[in-house]
């Protein structure tokens, strides 16, 4: 590994995984900053599970390299595994036993202190919930609890598989807050979503992967910047609309027009947005895709 990517947590070099004769990952490339949330957007299928599948060493990729924390998830799988957690897409949790006795049983895996469990309920917010069943439990708590899960072993990466997927708005702001208070420890965390608005208000950098490619990365504000279009609308008092590009010599002219003749009811700007961005790379919105 080259000397320049030693003070990254996550590196991937030319990433490809195929299954028979599908590509499901094609040759991507990132790095991840030590201390950053680094974002996968795109549909189911295009390729994020895959990803995150073969970061986490749970199988090899077809071709490419992986580093996390320096180490090749090939040859190094065993102490990756030390160092990481994981956020499973799917809830699963024992839903039999309680919420104790489900991290008490992982924790026992990791080999960590009894303590833990207390720590790590804290940190989501669960204490008082330790002695429930997980079947008694929201989904959104038992998202917390996934959290608490990954947390066990204290991990240096946190990989969190569509964190907000399926969750009820209060409780989606709840687990946003919780990623940004794991980042606030130190902690590197790499999520996929296909959820705009959680790429957008949670990643330091968003990669956006499209039937198996990245197509675009970059910080939200400067994909924004770079491929989407701020917009004037305005609303005249007989009730027509003008939506125009802001900041144009035609905005300014229509708007000063509509102005000097007391037309204007309502006037406001939209900022553009994570889906203006995967328009204008696909032709697609994003909950079209498959």
């Amino acid at each position: 590994m080259a000397d320049d990517t030693m003070d990254k947590a996550i590196v991937t070099e030319n990433l490809s995984k195929k299954y028979s004769d599908f590509e499901a990952v094609k040759s991507i490339s990132f790095s991840i900053k030590e201390g950053t949330i680094f974002g996968l957007l795109g549909p189911n299928g295009a390729g994020k599970s895959t990803t995150i599948k073969i970061l986490t060493c749970q199988f090899p990729p077809t071709s490419g390299t992986v580093y996390i924390g320096g180490l090749n998830t090939v040859v190094d799988a065993l102490e990756i595994k030390k160092k990481i957690g994981v956020v499973f897409e799917s809830q699963n949790l024992y839903e039999e036993l309680s919420v104790y006795e489900n991290l008490n049983f992982f924790r026992r895996l990791y080999n960590s202190p009894k303590e833990r469990i207390s720590e790590v309920l804290k940190a989501v917010g669960m204490e008082k919930y330790q002695k429930n069943k997980v079947k008694t439990l929201s989904k959104g708590m038992k998202q917390k609890i996934m959290i608490s899960r990954a947390l066990l072993n204290d991990p240096e990466v946190l990989f969190l598989d569509e964190p907000g997927s399926g969750l009820d708005p209060h409780s989606a702001r709840e687990i946003r807050q919780i990623i940004l208070g794991l980042k606030e420890q130190g902690k590197t965390i790499l999520i996929t979503t296909h959820n705009m608005e959680e790429a957008d208000f949670l990643c330091d950098c968003l990669a956006i992967i499209h039937k198996g490619s990245i197509i675009a990365m970059d910080t939200p504000a400067n994909l924004k910047k770079k491929y989407g279009e701020d917009v004037l609308i305005i609303k005249t008092v007989i009730g027509d609309i003008y939506e125009l590009s802001l900041n144009t010599n035609a905005s300014s002219d229509i708007f000063k027009k509509l102005s000097e003749n007391n037309q204007i009811s309502l006037v406001h700007s939209k900022e553009a947005t994570i889906e203006d961005v995967f328009i204008k790379l696909t032709g697609k919105k994003l909950t079209d895709e498959s």
